[in-house]
């Protein structure tokens, strides 16, 4: 369901190697297949799906408001010519909100006015390390991708996400994600650029212009321990499961 609404939470790589790579999967994904699948365009003529899409926060729990909680995501069924992001470009200004400030509203708007989008969902608590949360979403023939970014809330602008993946025609598929750097802000490291709960300062940037990259984690170059707020890859799992 399409519910246009404020969404402001500032509560102040190496995929794994056991399972093999969907090369026709994003880069930043490694694909699992758990359900009989098949690729292209996977709903018949006419026909709308109903998927529960389940993020997993595998950050390591290091303590309370420590390693990295996720924000509400924003998740988007839509064309398969329509993207949110992908490694290499610049962040619009719609992500570049999320990733900084986790502020979903500018996002929202642009999906919500888009024919290119069949549905968009978002909302609930930040997800903590360990945690997982669960939404639904439609998609139909001709909107079978699946779109998603969260912010890693204490980064300066870290996100993780996917971009125009496809859904399951039945059963499930399952993504392990990387962490991407936005590009829009550098990373300092500095409590007083980070808005989540280590630090409690929003909307406070030293503004940059660089390509969406992977993520290279925190290195302690500011007042951020590695060992507190750090994570390894990957820093999330995501279920797509048809359910209707």
């Amino acid at each position: 369901m399409i519910r246009p609404t404020s969404v402001l939470f500032l509560f102040s790589a190496i995929v794994l190697s056991s399972c093999g790579h969907n090369s026709s999967e994003p880069p930043g994904v490694l694909s699992e297949e758990t359900g009989t699948t098949q690729q292209g365009s996977l709903l018949k003529q006419g026909d709308i799906g109903t998927y529960e899409i389940t993020l997993e926060n595998l950050a390591p729990a290091t303590g309370p408001g420590s390693s990295q909680p996720l924000s509400p995501p924003v998740i988007a069924s839509h064309s398969p010519s329509f993207r949110l992001f992908h490694v290499g470009g610049f962040a619009s200004h719609e992500l570049r909100q999320i990733a900084e400030d986790a502020f979903n509203d500018p996002m929202l708007t642009f999906l919500n006015s888009s024919d290119q989008v069949h549905d968009v969902e978002f909302g609930g608590p930040p997800i903590l390390p360990g945690e997982s949360a669960t939404y639904t979403i439609q998609a139909s023939t001709g909107f079978h991708k699946i779109s998603l970014v969260t912010m890693l809330v204490n980064t300066n602008d870290g996100f993780t996400g996917v971009d125009k993946v496809t859904v399951p025609e039945k059963g499930s598929k399952v993504f392990y994600l990387r962490a991407y750097d936005a590009g829009t802000e550098e990373n300092t490291e500095l409590a007083a650029h980070i808005p989540g709960p280590c630090c409690g300062n929003p909307f406070v940037r030293v503004p940059t212009r660089e390509r969406i990259r992977f993520h290279r984690g925190i290195r302690g170059s500011g007042d951020l321990d590695p060992a507190v707020y750090g994570w390894n890859e990957p820093v999330a799992k995501l279920t797509i499961t048809r359910t209707g």
